[in-house]
């Protein structure tokens, strides 16, 4: 999918997905280090202290007016957590060179962002402390919705007990207590490091000059000494020696029932696509095994669903289900593991499987997002394979792969969330 890479900079690649299919073109600016809970909420603010102003425009209104004036042109703060890789900073995007005469929009867009990244608006030396506590409240905000969203809280809860010794626990907006700890100065100093030091993978999607876009950022980081550190391949641990069971009570109406697996195998295996079918033939469609049965036909759950993480190959179920009905539904939703493994997989099934990862792996080209989200994760994997591979992997897959794959799935920790006994 990438057409062309340059590398502008010790640890800094400038990536370029040639397409004249939009009327606008997409530019990201992407910060890559190991996820690490104490830095993960300083890398979190990184960017949304940027976005509060610059040097050459100092609010977040004097933004808006450039923006404005660029034909609407918009850029986001963004911050992820990939597997092991904390990934954030920054995307946009803006109308085509193509319908905007002799302004060329890509690259004072390009510009736009190296003057939010490279010289940010600073008071004493450091960010501001008004600014600074701002987005602090923000991302206090953001935490605790995601504590008030119950079945989030319930899925992060598992991955965190599942991993509590792992990197895969590390929350990327960090505690509560975590963002307290945050000021102007470390905040400040924590923008540094990622200038000097994180891996930066740029990417542009659509139809430009892309030397000159590239050109732009170099010129940035000419003067940024850059001692890159690396992010290190995290071993993933391959099975579960035991099962954990874990409950929590809150002042809840629906209980949040998680089951985490190891399936012992990642997009680094070259078989990631027999991994999404079997997530899609097992709970991650409306024709699923857990839909179909443990939704409908047993009625035990409001919902339940099951997503597989590609890098650290973890298998997630989550439903919402009433309080007495937590063993019924585990050994339900366990059964529906146990029918795959024993191959109890239908051709309609395979097929269905089949033609939703079709629509998914088509639907990549439909945006410059998606396909600059869809390279950058497989980068991470040093996986070059375009949704069209992925694609016609998919095509000639078999049952008999799909039913090995499950065989290595075993279940590693049970979360349950329930309300007071007094509630039912």
């Amino acid at each position: 999918m990438i057409t062309r890479t340059i590398d502008i900079a010790k640890g800094v690649r400038a990536n370029y997905i040639h397409t004249d299919k939009f009327k606008t073109n997409y530019v990201s600016f992407n910060f890559i280090t190991q996820a690490d809970k104490e830095r993960s909420y300083l890398n979190a603010m990184i960017p949304v202290i940027l976005m509060r102003g610059c040097k050459k425009y100092p609010s977040q209104s004097d933004l808006n007016r450039r923006l404005q004036f660029l034909y609407s042109a918009d850029i986001d703060a963004r911050n992820n957590l990939v597997g092991e890789y904390q990934v954030f900073g920054f995307s946009s995007n803006m109308l085509n060179d193509r319908f905007t005469g002799d302004v060329k929009t890509t690259n004072e867009m390009a510009e736009l962002l190296c003057d939010i990244i490279f010289d940010p608006y600073l008071e004493k030396g450091a960010f501001s402390e008004k600014y600074t506590e701002s987005e602090k409240l923000n991302l206090i905000d953001t935490i605790e919705a995601e504590i008030n969203n119950k079945t989030r809280y319930a899925m992060n809860r598992c991955i965190e007990e599942m991993c509590k010794d792992e990197i895969y626990s590390v929350r990327k907006y960090g505690t509560v207590d975590d963002v307290k700890t945050v000021n102007a100065t470390n905040l400040y100093d924590a923008y540094l490091r990622a200038l000097k030091e994180y891996r930066v993978e740029i990417y542009v999607v659509g139809d430009c000059d892309f030397d000159s876009v590239a050109g732009i950022f170099k010129t940035s980081f000419n003067n940024i000494e850059r001692n890159v550190i690396e992010p290190k391949p995290y071993p993933i641990v391959l099975k579960a020696d035991s099962v954990r069971q874990i409950e929590e009570v809150q002042d809840i109406n629906q209980g949040k029932l998680c089951i985490g697996m190891r399936t012992g195998k990642t997009i680094e295996d070259g078989n990631y696509h027999i991994a999404q079918l079997f997530s899609e033939i097992y709970g991650a469609s409306p024709t699923s095994k857990l839909f179909v049965n443990v939704r409908e036909k047993m009625s035990l759950c409001y919902f339940c669903r099951s997503q597989i993480s590609q890098r650290n190959g973890l298998l997630m179920v989550a439903s919402g289900i009433e309080f007495k009905n937590k063993q019924i539904a585990e050994d339900a939703i366990l059964n529906q593991l146990e029918a795959i493994k024993n191959g109890e997989i239908t051709e309609e099934e395979l097929e269905n499987a089949k033609r939703s990862l079709r629509n998914a792996y088509m639907s990549i080209y439909d945006s410059g997002y998606s396909m600059e989200l869809w390279t950058l994760n497989r980068s991470l994997s040093n996986n070059t394979d375009t949704p069209a591979d992925e694609k016609s992997k998919v095509e000639n897959a078999t049952i008999e792969e799909i039913v090995e794959y499950a065989k290595g799935i075993t279940v590693d920790t049970v979360y349950f969330l329930k309300g007071e006994e007094s509630n039912g």
